[in-house]
This record gives C-alpha cells, structure tokens and sequence, in this order.
C-alpha cells in the first residue's frame, strides 16, 4: 500500500502551523547552546529594535499573555461565529459539550452523565472543578465557556513565571513558544481544557513556596478536574522537610472528599463517567500501547487497569519517599503516568508542560516529546493510519515517543540521584559533622 502524499499535502495549513512553530521553539532552545552563538545576538539585536530598549526587562509573562490571548481568541471568535462550537452532525463539539454540562448543574441535573446535547444525550468524564468552572462559563453561553477556559489556559504563563526562579525569563518564553502550548493548548478546545493540569500542578509548586499545607489543599481539589493529577500533588509533597506526611494527606483528604461529595449527589453516574469510563478508554494510544491498540491486541479487562494502577502507586510512593526536588517530583510523576497509560492522547501531552522548569536536558527532551507527538497524530494517526490504512508510521513514533518519554524519566531520576549525592556530601563536610566525627575520632 503506497501513501498518497496529494492528501497528506492537503493538510499544508496544519503542517506549515506546526512546523514554523517547532523551529521557533527548536531556536529558544539552541540560543542558550555553543551552537546557537549568532542566532543568539540575532535575536537580541531584533528585540532591542521591536522594543526600543536596551535591556529586555520588559519580556515578561505579559507580552506573551497578550499573544497567546490573541490566539486563542481568535480561534473562539472563529469557532462560535463558524457554528464549529455548534451541533454538527457526527462530530463532538468539546465547548458546546462542557456548556451543556454546566447547564445541567445550574439546572439541579447530572452534569457527568446523560447530559442533554443536541437532541441526544452524552457523558463528561471531568470532575467537579471542571464543571463548576464550565458552569460559570455556561453563565455566557459559548462565550463565557470559551472566556473561562482561555483563562485557564493564560494562567499557564504567569505561574510559569512565578515557578521558573532565577531562570523564569527563559523558561516562560519556552513554555509560551511551545507547540504544547501554542496552538495546541491555544487552537484546540479540547487542549484548553486539558490546559487545567499544567495549572493545577504549577499553581501547586507556586503555593507551596510560602503555604505548604494550601498547596495540598488546593492541588487536590484541582485534581478533581482529571484525576490523574492527583498523583504529582501527593508526590511533590515528599520533597519538604516539615508537613510532608500532613501534606500528602492533606491532598489525597480534599481530593477524596470532592469525590465522595459528587458521588453522593450524583451517584454511579458521576463515578462510570469520570472514572470507570476514563480508565478503559482504548481509543488510541500515542506510547507503545497504540501499537497493541492497532492489532487489537491489548485485553479490555480489569487487570489491565490492576497493573496500571499498580505501577503508578508504586511510582508515587518512591517519588513521594526519594526525590527532594519538588519540581522533578511532579515531572516524574507525571511523564510516568504518560508512560504507563493505554490511552495516551495527543492533548494529555500538554499536561507535560511543568517538565520545563526541571533543567536545559529536559526541555530538550520536552521538544522531542512534542514535536514526535505532533507528527505522531496529525501524520501517522489522522492521514495514515485512520485515511489510508498505513500503520507502520504510526507503530513507529508510538515507539518512538516511548523512548522519548523513557529517556526524560531516566534524565530526571539521574539528576535527582546526582543532587542527592550533593547533599550529602554537604552534610558530610558540614561544620557540624565534623566536629561530631573528631570527637569520635577522639
């Protein structure tokens, strides 16, 4: 079976976005290299010039807020004034979606499960957060939806830079010409959603700078929103040398008992649409589960999830018990989860956007993520595997991204392993300690 590149082609606008935009975030990345010397002073002298300044103070979060509004903005006004937003006939509006759920909660109905849309009926497998954001937006109809949720997408940007320390300039900038987030997270309702993970993780890291125990507690009722979230709020707490048992309680207490409460007032409905029916998605799978998915080789049973389930407790726990940094603790945790999960999702990836602030490698790493991902869906599952029957592009950058996703998780375990060493033999050399060891000695 041949390809036909006449239809692959035809998608040129998709494929000019995302490559443009790829090799805008592939020279960030080079400008801080040997090799990136004179792209470096390029880009400078070309800012100074847009800027009028001599320094480049005033490249903020701000700036790019207001791009990265424009965007998404621009998207919506397309999207609601296109009747794109709208019931279309076989094709699943996200916004109109979660509106309708918010309806249904102003409305004293179920807004997770048999949520009326468009004549019919569907099921809207986020939590309670989720919905009570979509039932403030659904106060102004697609426009407060699509309002609410770009919000929560903006807020990536300052939280990034409130997270970033001393480097926060250049990780920000990173973050913002990301395709994981810009058009991902920005073009797509479904990734602005799905933008409410990285939020929740940095507003996490953020709070958790001054109130530890406010951090706990507000990462787990965001968590709620998509549960796996849950897993890097109760891993990062680990990382702090006072409350960090109080921490993880406190996290796993206020996540329980958002779950408990909507289960309570919407029963099994709620519970089948937010986690039985997400935990046996076998849609598609962008990690080495897409290629046992393709030949229908991966058992839709219980133990599946067993396993699943396992892996991911038994990843938390070593993080929560090992890793001190709280930044790797929630880029482990969370790139583990994309690795252990049967349905990787092209938009699950924006959840990976906090991995940039764990170092220069991992940004590295981040990119490649991203940009085989990108390929990945649009190339080898959209136009190849779903259009033309080829599955073999798709099989191979499903193992591919696993790799990828395999050497970011070796990378940040080793830097924590090599800090861990730092610190020990820092308290080794301390004053203190050797003192204690001469007395011994003595």
């Amino acid at each position: 079976m041949t390809v036909d590149l006449f239809a692959v082609l035809s998608n040129w606008d998709t494929w000019g976005v995302f490559g443009c935009l790829t090799l805008v975030n592939l020279a960030v990345l080079l400008c801080r290299t040997s090799y990136g010397t004179n792209l470096r002073s390029w880009v400078l002298r070309v800012l100074r010039r847009l800027s009028g300044r001599p320094d480049l103070r005033w490249l903020d979060w701000k700036p790019l807020a207001v791009l990265a509004a424009v965007w998404f903005g621009g998207f919506s006004v397309y999207g609601i004034l296109s009747g794109q937003y709208g019931c279309q006939p076989g094709i699943l509006s996200d916004a109109l979606g979660v509106m309708d759920s918010g309806k249904a909660f102003w409305a004293g109905g179920n807004p997770f499960s048999s949520v009326p849309y468009c004549g019919g009926t569907l099921d809207v497998p986020y939590g309670i957060a989720a919905v009570l954001l979509d039932a403030l937006g659904s106060l102004g109809g697609l426009w407060g939806i699509c309002l609410v949720w770009g919000l929560v997408v903006l807020s990536v940007l300052p939280l990034t830079w409130r997270a970033g320390g001393a480097d926060r300039q250049y990780v920000t900038l990173y973050v913002a010409t990301s395709i994981l987030f810009v058009p991902l997270a920005t073009s797509e309702f479904g990734g602005a959603t799905n933008a409410i993970v990285p939020m929740t993780l940095l507003l996490a890291l953020v709070l958790a700078q001054r109130r530890e125990l406010l951090a706990a507690a507000v990462g787990g009722f965001l968590s709620t929103a998509r549960f796996p979230s849950i897993f890097p709020v109760v891993a990062m707490n680990g990382s702090r040398t006072r409350l960090r048992f109080w921490g993880g309680a406190v996290a796993l207490g206020v996540f329980g008992a958002a779950t408990l409460l909507s289960f309570a007032v919407w029963g099994f409905g709620f519970f089948n649409s937010v986690y039985v029916g997400e935990l046996g998605r076998r849609a598609y799978s962008l990690n080495v589960f897409g290629v046992l998915l393709f030949h229908n080789a991966l058992p839709s049973t219980l133990g599946v999830e067993l396993v699943e389930a396992a892996l991911t407790v038994a990843l938390v726990l070593a993080v929560f018990l090992l890793v001190r940094s709280p930044v790797r603790a929630v880029a482990i945790t969370i790139v583990g989860v994309a690795l252990v999960t049967p349905f990787l999702s092209y938009n699950f990836l924006i959840w990976l956007l906090p991995c940039a602030l764990a170092g220069a490698r991992a940004r590295w790493w981040l990119w490649g993520v991203a940009t085989v991902g990108a390929v990945n869906f649009n190339l080898g599952l959209i136009d190849l595997a779903s259009n033309q029957g080829i599955l073999w592009p798709a099989e191979a950058m499903d193992v591919l991204l696993t790799v990828l996703l395999l050497g970011l998780l070796a990378d940040l375990w080793r830097e924590e392993s090599a800090a861990r060493r730092t610190r020990g033999r820092a308290a080794a050399e301390a004053p203190g300690a050797s003192s204690s060891s001469s007395a011994t000695t003595s």
